[in-house]
């Protein structure tokens, strides 16, 4: 597992088997130590959200968090969002994002093994294919973030430049090493492109989605904030912790981390159609993007407890859904035929859990957030697990039960929703 810097021994639990692996921080632990930083500079990088633990003077500036540069400029500026606390499992972001948008973020690899650069397209193609307002572009030089090469130290694998400035532009640059003792010269693309996703999540604004309590993806540390003005929450991410999230201070080695349904409704939050509803209230039909059946409950039934399957489109009112607005970027889904809504049995948080009908009582495993998809289809993210609607095993077949499962993007967990 790799914290994105310095070689540690920690150990994991892991499918109730224990291992001693080797761990690495997005950026090397400073041989000096936070008690070595001035009180004024500690005080500073407090109220501005960040840990105070293991904090590293560089030049120019100082780095937090692991893999995080803060320069002597970033932290004079005075926090201005009007609604600030201490995120704990939540997505969430700093006080400033990339601004003018629609905008895009040009960016160049220097210095770097051609591999890099390939990986660098994988992590543009990432988040491009999210059709969000802010898009991103190789350019040969010069770009808005650079990309380039540092010999940090052994089993320093990056760092980033910070976060958006005040004036809403990204910093760079980004610094990857790619000596023997850390990313190296040829490292599986995948996982390299997880990490330049990861340093250019921070440029456009992401903090770590584990910032306050490290210990869920490192296996080492613990809470590591304590109050003050802290980090700006996304409305609608979750309040649990949010395995596999691209914004995780950790990662294992080899590791692919690609956006899961939370990392992606924060990036459409922050940077889609800033459009928390997208749909007008109204009668609809939801179409899965794999098997082109649609979202119908069994048999027509109206009790409590039917259960939701898909099957053959014949405009039957049991496949015909009312899509209501329930404000923080969430919907109800009512069948049509029944009154009844669609909810996660027994309220579950578990992959597999299935969907049926059921009298509406304004909680949870109730609401459902649209997730747009850049082909037009959308991820239904229920508000209680953060699990989407799935059909099971990816059926073509009716009958097939919709069930809800961990978001990976395939078209058996996508829906067209078509307007009746």
């Amino acid at each position: 597992m790799k914290y994105f810097a310095t070689t540690l021994l920690c150990v994991m639990l892991i499918s109730c088997f224990v291992c001693i692996q080797s761990c690495k921080k997005e950026e090397k632990v400073a041989a000096t130590t936070s008690a070595d930083i001035p009180a004024a500079v500690l005080s500073k990088i407090k109220a501005q959200g960040f840990s105070t633990r293991d904090v590293k003077k560089v030049e120019g500036g100082y780095v937090v968090e692991g893999d995080i540069f803060l320069s002597t400029a970033a932290l004079a500026e005075q926090p201005v969002s009007p609604t600030m606390r201490v995120a704990q499992s939540e997505q969430y972001r700093t006080h400033n994002v990339i601004t003018g948008l629609p905008r895009v973020i040009t960016i160049s690899v220097t210095n770097l093994p051609v591999g890099y650069g390939a990986a660098a397209d994988v992590a543009i193609a990432r988040f491009n294919a999210l059709g969000l307002q802010l898009t991103f572009s190789r350019v040969a030089s010069g770009g808005d973030v650079n990309i380039q090469y540092a010999s940090l130290g052994s089993g320093v694998l990056g760092r980033s430049a910070g976060f958006p400035t005040s004036s809403g532009n990204p910093p760079s640059p980004i610094l990857l090493n790619a000596d023997d003792n850390a990313l190296g010269s040829n490292p599986e693309q995948s996982y390299l492109a997880s990490v330049i996703t990861h340093e250019i999540g921070h440029t456009i604004g992401f903090r770590h989605t584990d910032y306050f309590n490290r210990g869920y993806s490192c296996s080492i540390g613990s809470n590591e904030g304590d109050g003050g003005v802290g980090a700006v929450p996304i409305p609608g991410s979750p309040t649990a912790e949010d395995p596999n999230s691209w914004m995780l201070a950790c990662i294992g080695t080899g590791v692919t981390r690609l956006f899961n349904a939370n990392d992606v409704s924060a990036l459409d939050y922050l940077y889609g159609s800033r459009m928390l509803n997208p749909l007008r209230d109204g009668i609809y039909r939801l179409v899965n993007v794999n098997s082109r059946k649609v979202l119908d409950v069994s048999e027509e039934s109206s009790n409590n407890g039917a259960v939701v399957h898909q099957w053959e489109w014949w405009n039957g009112n049991n496949q015909k859904w009312y899509l209501t607005y329930q404000g923080e970027g969430y919907y109800k889904l009512t069948a049509y035929h029944s009154g009844k809504v669609l909810d996660v049995i027994g309220g579950s948080p578990d992959n597999g859990a299935v969907l049926h009908q059921w009298d509406w009582w304004n909680i949870h495993n109730q609401h459902w957030r649209l997730l747009r998809n850049a082909d037009g289809s959308y991820g239904l993210v229920n508000r209680k697990s953060g699990k989407v609607a799935d059909v099971k095993d990816g059926s073509h077949s009716n009958g097939a039960v919709v069930q809800q499962w961990d978001w990976w993007a395939a078209n058996h967990q996508r829906w067209f929703i078509e307007k009746l």
